[in-house]
């Protein structure tokens, strides 16, 4: 240890050092080094864990022609209901901020049920393993969209006629095709027109779909409408 001796008048004190032991010389140099090294690379608040959560996967809607039923009605023959998947993310946090979370693993608990929905209509209906060309075809410019509300303009979930949206309800301009018409929709399928929208109008159709990606790979092109009823 360092011990100052002279008077406390005196301007300067000498400073006379102590032999120090081995273990303690050995607990100072490392006390140093630390200190140095803490200030050099100070230790980031960050923190990894992975977070485990149930999420819902959203069920779809199954539209299906009913002989039975008059033209534009429509009944729900099975409800929806939404699956349940188990999911892992790798969370990084830096402080209170949260910068990455990524999907390392996913289980399904629940399969969705799809909704089933009957709708009437006059005219034959396609069989099973095709489909049958309606009273007339039109060429129409698609689009696409999603029941989110950015995409559809409602919370809702749902169409102008009370169907739940995604694949099978478009949107079409009822002064051009009635709503409640079946239709087939080369490259999409079959469909009821069961939907409106501000920019619909004339020969513009938008496609429902499941998903935001499946609603923004249809673009703008053009297809080919059968009109069943």
């Amino acid at each position: 240890m360092a011990h100052a001796l002279g008077s406390p008048r005196s301007r300067s004190a000498l400073l006379v050092w102590a032999p120090l032991g081995l273990a303690s010389a050995v607990a100072l140099c490392s006390a140093i080094a630390g200190a140095e090294d803490t200030i050099r690379n100070p230790a980031p608040n960050r923190v990894v864990r992975n977070e485990t959560k149930r999420e819902p996967i959203p069920h779809g809607t199954v539209v299906r022609p009913a002989k039975d039923m008059t033209a534009g009605a429509s009944k729900t023959i099975q409800p929806g209901k939404d699956g349940e998947r188990l999911v892992t993310y790798r969370v990084v946090w830096e402080g209170d901020e949260e910068r990455s979370r990524e999907e390392i693993e996913s289980k399904i608990v629940r399969k969705p049920v799809p909704e089933i929905i009957a709708v009437g209509g006059r005219g034959k209906f396609p069989s099973r393993g095709g489909y049958a060309s309606g009273r007339r075809v039109l060429t129409m410019i698609a689009t696409g969209y999603d029941p989110s509300p950015a995409s559809n303009g409602n919370s809702t979930g749902r169409a102008a006629t009370g169907l739940k949206l995604g694949h099978g309800v478009v949107a079409v301009d009822p002064s051009f095709i009635p709503l409640g018409t079946r239709l087939y929709i080369e490259g999409y399928g079959y469909a009821v027109a069961a939907d409106v929208g501000s920019a619909i109008k004339g020969n513009r159709i938008d496609l429902g779909h499941d998903t935001r990606r499946g609603a923004m790979a249809v673009g703008r092109r053009l297809v080919r409408v059968h009109i069943l009823d």
